[in-house]
């Protein structure tokens, strides 16, 4: 799995949060798992999705790159196109108005 709804929100509870660790807790994982995955998605797409700033005074956190934003975005656009073709088919095979 490439992309999907999965890795759509935990980018966008980065994106929010600041911090890959907090929105791994957020959506009830391991840090581990959620930089496993984000580490996947980024090797089947070629893309960095992740600005990473490790610990010290000012402590640690998380970005999305450009090329992730783009990536939400084109994701969302998609699915908002799929749910009005689903919508429509669904209309036509029940003849609801």
């Amino acid at each position: 799995m490439a992309f999907a709804e999965g890795r759509r929100m935990l980018l966008e509870a980065v994106d929010r949060l600041g911090s890959l660790n907090a929105a791994a807790k957020e959506l009830g994982m391991s840090y581990r798992a959620a930089w496993g995955k984000i580490k996947a998605t980024e090797k089947a797409l070629g893309l960095k999705l992740l600005d990473v700033t490790t610990g010290g005074k000012g402590g640690g956190g998380a970005k999305l790159t450009h090329e992730a934003r783009e990536l939400v975005s084109s994701y969302n656009n998609y699915v908002n196109k799929m749910s009005l073709i689903v919508e429509k088919e669904f209309k036509l095979m029940f003849k609801q108005k």
